[in-house]
C-alpha cells in the first residue's frame, strides 16, 4: 500500500489561511448601556442621565467600514451581542447635537481576547437638546 504525503502537505499549507476574522460564529458577547442627557440650547446638562430606551445601537466587525449589524436597547438601557469571536469591534449609536445634520456618533472601541469573554462598553452618553 502507498502513502502520499501531498495531501497532508496541502492541508498542512492551507491551515494556517483559516484563521477566523471578527463576527458571528463564536460564543463572546459585547454588553453596554446607552444613557441620555438632556442639554440645554448651549449644551450644558441639565439633570442626570437615565436610560435611553429603544435607541439602536451598531457594531462594526474588524476594519469594515459600514455597520454589520444592529440591535434596540431595552427599558433600561442595555443592550447585547452575542455570538461573537475573537477581534477588535467597533460599538456606536447617535446623540442629538446642535450642529449640522443634528447628529452625532458615540462609540467605543473594544477587543474580545478569549473564546468566552464578556466585554462591557464603557457607557454610551446621547445627549438630547
Amino acid at each position: 500500500m502507498r502513502f502520499s504525503f501531498f495531501p497532508l502537505l496541502g492541508l498542512l499549507l492551507l491551515a494556517p489561511s483559516c484563521k477566523k476574522e471578527p463576527g458571528e460564529g463564536g460564543k463572546a458577547m459585547i454588553k453596554g448601556t446607552v444613557m441620555r442627557q438632556n442639554v440645554n440650547a448651549v449644551g450644558n446638562p441639565q439633570g442626570d442621565p437615565y436610560p435611553y430606551q429603544d435607541q439602536r445601537v451598531y457594531i462594526i466587525y474588524g476594519d469594515n467600514e459600514f455597520q454589520d449589524d444592529d440591535v434596540r436597547t431595552g427599558p433600561d438601557g442595555n443592550f447585547e451581542f452575542r455570538w461573537l469571536r475573537k477581534g477588535k469591534y467597533t460599538v456606536y449609536t447617535f446623540g442629538e447635537c446642535n450642529c449640522p445634520g443634528n447628529s452625532v456618533e458615540i462609540s467605543a472601541v473594544v477587543n474580545i481576547d478569549g473564546k468566552k469573554d464578556v466585554v462591557t462598553v464603557p457607557p454610551l452618553i446621547a445627549n438630547n437638546f
